[in-house]
């Protein structure tokens, strides 16, 4: 295994490729944990306290050039916008209700200049208004005939990931391993299946929640190609967010979704969902860095 000791004298491994959790400290100057996350090549930063906002930013370049990573990225209240802005991030999109009520900001510092070209930048900017421009529906979809759903059990693993592994060449997080659904499931994260006629497992999505700010990211949407143009999000969506909101009083609801996925865009579109900002190559999620979309409703 990897590892590198830093100034505090704290080891990060780096050859785990969905993230290692790292508290990062400097006495009187900031407290974070953030994530390393290799197979997405940035620094997601989860928690922070600073009061030498430029200290705090230097150490997570210092930690990105270590590395070789070319974003960083936070979820911050809206009020400390203006602070890190003057230490060198900038605005990607808002989290409407993020906190327990109050609005996120999602910031940025692209350490790479690589990490800002956007190769399908017009192709994402054509499907983007196309996928926004449709009227919303005043009818919820339904599930085709004979067709069924059902919240996730443990005996669901295998089936769950194996689908996730069909769909997706690869992922930010170890969706295709069975063992981090049950793991996930059991704890916070929400999954809800469908199944055809036969019982066949044909799709699927999750609410991942965070109970303590009553916030959920509907993610993890699949299904089989056979499946698709047959609405199936537009079904599960909606009962995610019932599920959420019953299971952990969840409030508000938003999405990461891919800017090359029309389908996903007009899925939320539809359940009206609003575009609150655009995050570029975030992540590695179809075999390259993808520029994502945010959408959100309270």
């Amino acid at each position: 295994m990897t590892s590198v000791i830093l100034e505090n004298k704290q080891t990060v491994y780096l050859d785990q490729p969905y993230g290692h959790e790292h508290l990062l400290v400097r006495p009187g100057e900031f407290r974070t944990t953030v994530l390393l996350s290799p197979i997405n090549r940035r620094i997601q930063v989860y928690k922070y306290e600073a009061t030498d906002f430029a200290a705090f930013t230097t150490a997570l370049r210092e930690l990105a050039d270590l590395n070789d990573y070319g974003k960083i990225w936070v979820k911050a209240p809206v009020g400390d916008q203006e602070t890190l802005a003057a230490a060198g991030f900038s605005r990607e999109a808002v989290f409407p209700g993020y906190f327990d009520g109050t609005d996120a900001v999602s910031m940025a510092i692209f350490t790479r200049s690589d990490r800002l070209e956007r190769a399908t930048e017009v192709e994402e900017d054509g499907i983007l208004k196309d996928a926004l421009s449709g009227r919303i529906p005043t009818q919820p979809r339904t599930l085709p005939g004979e067709y069924s759903t059902s919240l996730f059990a443990d005996a669901d693993a295998e089936e769950l990931a194996a689908l996730y592994d069909e769909v997706f060449p690869t992922y930010p997080y170890p969706i295709t391993d069975p063992a981090y659904l049950k793991e996930t499931a059991a704890s916070h994260v929400i999954y809800r299946l469908i199944r055809n006629a036969e019982g066949k497992l044909v799709a699927a999505a999750s609410a991942e929640t965070n109970p303590e700010l009553k916030n959920s990211e509907m993610t993890d949407f699949a299904a089989l190609s056979s499946e698709r143009g047959k609405g199936l999000a537009q079904v599960l969506l909606p009962m995610l967010e019932r599920d959420a909101t019953a299971k952990f009083g969840i409030q508000s609801f938003y999405t990461i979704a891919r800017a090359l996925s029309f389908g996903m865009l007009r899925t939320f579109h539809n359940c009206g969902y609003e575009l609150t900002g655009t995050l570029v190559n975030n992540c590695n999620i179809a075999g390259k860095f993808e520029t994502m979309h945010v959408l959100a409703r309270k």
